[in-house]
């Protein structure tokens, strides 16, 4: 399933900022400035969050891998997967915060094999607990033959991670697939992949390439 948004604020957030826009009218109308000013702020605080601007890629690569939401590249290294794929791994962890933008894109062409999601609490993503306490998505998934798995966390602004697209198997290179307003992203990558950034580096989702994965042909 293909799954494309091109709305200015993503559909997810259309309530928070309709709601909050009917407030504002209301006060506004009644002449209650204040009440109208703190709604009015609501409104644009939230269209803010639920943003969703076109990205184009800074390159055009078949084996480029983009990022997959905005953030800090906080973690970069080899590690042992051990809960699914049961192999050594590099691990890029991307770190949003509630001022990045939300929508999370598809990193490369994927084949998905299991979506697991994990309700759970929103505890700061810098602690210990987190991992194991906080909501987060699981998608297992193949490029190409080569395993990979991205693991979203829900931080402690975001209340839940909302999914765009529901039954997906097939996902294309940039599509919208996940809302996560604050937390950490980690993708587990073949160990043969090229990284091109480096810890505490800013990148932008579906615009800024991770690195690339080694051609095989």
């Amino acid at each position: 399933m293909i799954c494309r948004k091109t709305e200015i604020i993503a559909k997810e957030g259309w309530k928070y900022t309709a709601i909050f826009t009917v407030l504002f009218l209301f006060f506004a109308l009644v002449g209650c400035t204040v009440f109208a000013l703190f709604f009015a702020f609501l409104a644009i605080f939230f269209g803010y969050i639920f943003r969703n601007p076109e990205r184009i890629p800074d390159e055009f690569d078949e084996m480029s891998i983009l990022a997959p939401i905005d953030g800090k590249v906080s973690y970069i290294g080899k590690t042992v997967e051990d809960k699914y794929l049961k192999k050594e791994m590099l691990k890029v962890s991307i770190d949003n915060s509630i001022c990045d933008v939300s929508l999370q894109r598809n990193p490369f062409d994927m084949n998905i094999e299991n979506v697991l999601y994990t309700h759970g609490l929103s505890i700061d993503i810098k602690s210990n607990k987190s991992k194991t306490l906080n909501e987060r998505v699981e998608i297992l998934s193949k490029h190409e033959e080569k395993d990979v798995l991205i693991v979203s966390y829900a931080g402690k602004c975001a209340r839940k991670i909302h999914t765009i697209c529901n039954n997906f198997k097939k996902v294309r290179k940039g599509d919208r697939y996940l809302i996560l307003t604050s937390g950490k992203v980690e993708l587990f990558l073949p160990l043969e992949c090229r990284i091109k950034v480096v810890e505490g580096e800013k990148v932008k989702a579906g615009e800024s390439i991770l690195g690339y994965f080694l051609d095989d042909k």
